[in-house]
């Protein structure tokens, strides 16, 4: 990072646990930011041009400061600094069925310190589609900080897919907060594979009776860095259903920290969370911490969470090796094989070939 004026606490768990392991929540510094980044768009055929004018005054009107995110309070403003934020707020009708999606493309240049802020509003009964993907140059420090808020009305269904693709000096800080009613369901697909430091956050509040939430989140963590993860799923709705899934690889001397937390609160009645964690480790020198968590203020409720760690099947780099091929290319290969099995579910051919790009580029 650069000099920095100022730090900031994200991250924080909704319960403490055992504060002597220092897991509870993150403080990192924070340097000025210089504004927002101009971002590229590709606008699905029915959309923002389209919201009714009730829609979009609906949408404008939501008080978004309610919805809370992954990452807390304090990315809400994250730099003590007089440069106003951009806020884009995208606007999806009652009934939009937005089969193409919505795609922001962030490219960063060396020395860029942005925050960028984006709503979602999917009316009732509407479906959409949306990806957001970080890039950066080979080279060169920088900031990407996003916070993304994202309301779905009854039986609104809403895909969210953020990339990143950095360079290996970036910090990236990418918030992220859903809002619920009945009915609706949010699925969230998150790739983190490049950065110095990463820190991300989700928070899923589950407030209408069986919506329904799902994270499918992974990362690679590689060289010195420091990935720093906070994912929670709140029911408070009855019948409500959350399922988060992470899938990792650390390698080198990388540092990980997760938190998974489902939180169940006192009337979601028939409410069921589901968290779990795969981490393969490649290497003896990485750090891995996880923190799962489950709170409970309902007696009706189903809530299941676990981790498997491990390193890579000694039978099959045996097997790799009967095939002729060298132990370090199986790593590679299987490490590849875990980072595709996400890849593959973003709906945008451009998209998952910037991912394949990335990946080639950085010998993986």
């Amino acid at each position: 990072m650069t000099k920095q004026n100022q730090t900031i606490t994200v991250n924080r768990l909704p319960a403490k646990t055992w504060n002597w392991l220092k897991m509870n929540e993150t403080v990192i510094g924070m340097p000025r930011i210089d504004g927002s980044i101009a971002i590229k768009q590709s606008v699905a055929e029915a959309g923002q041009a389209e919201a009714e004018a009730e829609q979009l005054r609906m949408a404008q009107q939501t008080d978004w400061d309610k919805i809370t995110t992954g990452m807390g309070e304090a990315m809400d403003q994250p730099s003590e600094t007089d440069v106003a934020w951009d806020t884009e707020l995208l606007t999806i009708p009652e009934h939009a069925d937005c089969g193409e999606p919505y795609v922001y493309r962030f490219s960063y240049q060396s020395g860029q310190h942005a925050y960028n802020r984006l709503h979602i509003y999917a009316g009732a009964h509407s479906r959409a589609k949306v990806i957001l993907l970080c890039e950066s140059g080979e080279t060169g420090g920088m900031i990407s900080a996003i916070q993304t808020k994202v309301y779905a009305g009854e039986g609104a269904k809403v895909e969210l897919y953020v990339v990143q693709t950095m360079n290996a000096e970036a910090v990236c800080l990418h918030d992220v907060g859903v809002s619920c009613e009945k009915d609706a369901a949010v699925k969230e697909v998150q790739l983190e594979l490049g950065g110095a430091e990463v820190y991300t956050g989700t928070l899923f509040e589950l407030s209408g009776e069986e919506s329904t939430a799902e994270l499918v989140s992974g990362y690679l963590g590689t060289g010195r860095q420091k990935i720093d993860m906070n994912y929670v799923a709140r029911h408070r709705g009855k019948k409500t259903k959350s399922n988060m899934q992470i899938s990792g690889i650390l390698k080198n001397e990388a540092k990980k920290l997760l938190r998974g937390t489902i939180d169940f609160v006192h009337g979601c009645v028939g409410a069921k969370g589901d968290e779990k964690e795969d981490v393969l480790l490649v290497g003896d020198n990485m750090v891995n911490q996880t923190i799962p968590l489950i709170l409970c203020a309902e007696e009706d409720v189903e809530g299941n969470h676990g981790a498997s760690i491990g390193k890579l099947d000694e039978n099959m780099l045996f097997y790799a090796a009967t095939r002729g091929i060298p132990q370090e290319e199986a790593q590679r290969l299987l490490t590849l094989a875990k980072i595709e099995a996400i890849n593959s579910q973003i709906p945008s051919e451009e998209v998952r070939g910037a991912v394949d790009t990335y990946l080639k580029e950085q010998c993986i």
